[in-house]
């Protein structure tokens, strides 16, 4: 009877270890979620023109720099919780994927910590390259034949500017890499959510790469959602030269 018991305990202790329970649920934590939108009309972005693989690229590939929905949010704005002390511990050693496909980067824009990895993978039949900086600082620069997988540590945080530089110099693809996990990219509604936040007072960063940036103040309790939405403008037009 015993033996039979302890095998029961046995079989039990090996089926919680293949089929673990679900992770209970943060209690005490809050989000934040909001959407970020264009307040000015959209101005008609023709497609980048393409010099080079015509057979592979076409003519013109969509200008992703300034992505807006139909309800005018704003695509790949990278929004950021700054000031959280206390919080989370980023998910490191894992690995994020930036693809080139129809002469596009894709993402346009990624969020990641450092040291997760960023896998750079080419699914065009034509040659490509990866030149990373951040600012004026080279981190990597690989060329990408067909069917390439190359993985590269973030070893640090800044925005890391990639540009396919050798051939195609139209193509272009951010990735935001902070200390910590509270931040995410807005979809084609121009909305995000950030979660697991302790409750408190904070920043809030909005980044984009046409738009500019913008910072706003927010507070959220334990186990509430704070909502900030956020208006950006076009930038002025700039003088031209000679003008008085």
């Amino acid at each position: 009877m015993r033996s039979r018991l302890v095998r029961g305990m046995l079989s039990a202790a090996a089926a919680l270890a293949l089929f673990p329970a679900a992770a209970p649920a943060l209690a005490g934590l809050a989000s934040v979620t909001g959407t970020v939108r264009l307040t000015d009309p959209m101005p008609v972005r023709p497609p980048l023109p393409v010099f080079k693989s015509h057979e592979v690229c076409g003519d013109g590939v969509p200008d992703e720099r300034l992505v807006v929905g139909h309800n005018g949010g704003v695509q790949y704005v990278v929004v950021t919780v700054e000031g959280v002390r206390d919080g989370k511990k980023p998910e490191r050693d894992t690995t994020i994927t930036l693809d080139n496909r129809a002469c596009r980067f894709v993402p346009h824009v990624l969020v990641a910590v450092v040291w997760q990895w960023l896998a750079i993978t080419n699914s065009d039949p034509i040659l490509h390259n990866a030149d990373a900086r951040i600012g004026t600082d080279p981190l990597f620069n690989v060329a990408l034949p067909p069917k390439a997988h190359v993985r590269k540590p973030l070893a640090r945080a800044g925005l890391v500017a990639i540009v396919c530089d050798v051939r195609h110099t139209w193509m272009s693809a951010f990735v935001d890499v902070a200390e910590h996990p509270y931040h995410a990219v807005t979809d084609l509604d121009g909305a995000y959510a950030i979660r697991d936040l302790p409750p408190g007072s904070y920043t809030l960063r909005v980044w984009h790469e046409e738009l500019g940036t913008r910072t706003l103040p927010f507070s959220v309790k334990a186990d509430d959602t704070a909502t900030v939405d956020v208006e950006l403008g076009l930038p002025a037009p700039k003088a031209t030269e000679g003008a008085r």
